[in-house]
């Protein structure tokens, strides 16, 4: 997450320049990033079986039942979701992979802050995540 000294610096250089500003939200960031490891979910009861009616001809068939009755329908993950510790990271690294190949340059005291020259300005891109 942008640290919060970076955001005043940069509001501060973007009014004396300046800069067109834009804030813009990730919908649903953390499924944009794919995993980079093996991560087992497990729904319980009344969330087992609401899968299951979503797409009963997938999830209908792992449902299975404990010793007391209760559903567990087991499930691979292949994109990291909220609450999953290494969500942020993986979003975080997907971030700086595809910025860094548009051409921006991290900012060697914020890794959150990005620049790259366009047409001989200076554009910046700093972000926080707020999804956990």
């Amino acid at each position: 997450t942008i640290a919060n000294e970076s955001v005043k610096l940069t509001c501060a250089i973007e009014a004396k320049e300046r800069r067109c500003v834009k804030v813009f939200d990730i919908p649903g960031a953390f499924l944009q990033s794919d995993l980079d490891e093996h991560v087992i979910m497990v729904f319980r009861g009344h969330l087992a079986e609401l899968m299951a009616e979503v797409n009963p001809k997938l999830y209908r068939k792992y449902i299975i039942l404990t010793k007391k009755g209760e559903k567990l329908l087991y499930v691979k993950l292949h994109k990291a979701v909220y609450g999953l510790l290494r969500a942020s990271l993986i979003f975080y690294k997907k971030m700086v992979a595809d910025l860094t190949a548009d051409g921006f340059t991290l900012n060697p005291y914020d890794p959150c802050v990005a620049n790259k020259m366009i047409n001989g300005k200076q554009m910046t891109i700093g972000w926080h995540v707020d999804d956990c």
